[in-house]
């Protein structure tokens, strides 16, 4: 008799399981905006990088950086509905600092380049809860590009306009010395959802 109490305990807490798992699926819908999202949005981002540095030089795309596109992320982020950011363990800017979901993701990307397994398809959601609300969370790296070195390559390559700029805006900054194709940080989603 104990035995089937047991079996039946048991049982039940794994029907349980599977139900308040399924709950947490995240729908293709709902990864498919979460996507979109991103994909705007470092399009949005780049094209006015792209744009200040054909019309200023790269000297005046820092500025971008430092003042236009946080305004620019906070902006898209209310359009959209969702807290959205850009993250990175070696961040410039202080707002850019990773929370412990996104350190956590940002480790697993890294693995996965050290791996050679980090690509432009490469995502991680997952959906939490935090207190009374349930949150789709959701990343998708940032890889160096040709045109990032400008501002993140190294040191000695940097031009000396834009290093004086830098270190004026963020004296600590930690954001240098990456080269083509490495791991800059990610771009951050955060959706609350019923």
């Amino acid at each position: 008799m104990k035995q089937i109490i047991i079996s039946m305990v048991l049982i039940l807490s794994f029907f349980f399981i599977q139900c308040s798992e399924k709950k947490n699926e995240v729908s293709e819908d709902q990864l498919n905006a979460m996507r979109t999202t991103s994909t705007d949005f470092m399009k949005e981002l780049k094209g006015i990088l792209v744009e200040q540095i054909q019309a200023g030089g790269v000297v005046q795309a820092v500025s971008v950086c430092s003042d236009t596109a946080q305004l620019l992320t906070n902006e898209f982020g209310v359009e959209r509905g969702v807290f959205i950011k850009r993250v990175s363990m070696k961040n410039r800017n202080k707002n850019n600092y990773p929370d412990d979901f996104e350190k956590r993701t940002l480790n697993r990307f890294e693995l996965l380049k050290q791996n050679n397994e980090l690509n432009n398809e490469t995502e991680y959601y997952e959906i939490i809860t935090e207190g009374d609300y349930k949150y789709l969370r959701y990343l998708k790296p940032i890889l160096v590009q040709a045109e990032c070195l400008n501002c993140h390559g190294n040191q000695t390559d940097i031009m000396p306009e834009v290093n004086n700029l830098i270190a004026q805006a963020y004296p600590q900054d930690k954001a240098t010395g990456y080269k083509v194709g490495d791991l800059r940080g990610a771009v951050s989603i955060k959706k609350s959802i019923e």
